[in-house]
């Protein structure tokens, strides 16, 4: 299981929709995501698909800059064209606002902003190298 958390775009409004079974519904949305490799900007699509249970009665508009958790999963499949191709697909435990930064955000973008932030900087702690020990043999150690 691959995990995965990145900010993107949204391409377009999100989709309601039912699953196959008939007994939960979920969202899919196209979300757009900057690479930067070797110095080249590539845009890479993403689909996402979120449970409406854990994204409650938010709205998924064409242009909101989201941050997305989940599992990542890729799928091959042939274009109109008839060739192969790979598609990006997340199944997200969590989507939020970002705040772009404009006066057109609510409240609830910014309450989402800040544990953004939030968890930036558990990332930066979690990212610190850990502190030097000393007098820990080798042998000591349970692995």
């Amino acid at each position: 299981m691959l995990k995965v958390f990145f900010d993107g775009r949204l391409g377009a409004d999100a989709e309601l929709k039912t699953s196959q079974n008939g007994g939960s519904q979920f969202y899919s949305m196209s979300v757009a995501t900057d690479d930067f490799r070797n110095g080249n900007n590539e845009t890479v699509w993403v689909r996402v698909s979120v449970n409406t249970d854990r994204v409650g009665k938010m709205k998924f508009t064409k242009g909101s800059h989201v941050l997305v958790s989940g599992t990542l999963r890729a799928s091959t499949y042939q274009t109109k064209t008839g060739e192969a191709a790979v598609s990006l697909d997340v199944l997200a435990d969590s989507i939020n606002y970002v705040k772009s930064g404009g006066s057109g955000a609510t409240q609830s973008d910014e309450a989402t902003t800040a544990n953004f932030g939030k968890l930036k900087k558990e990332e930066k702690a979690a990212a610190a190298p850990a502190p030097a020990t000393t007098g820990t043999d080798v042998d000591d150690l349970p692995f």
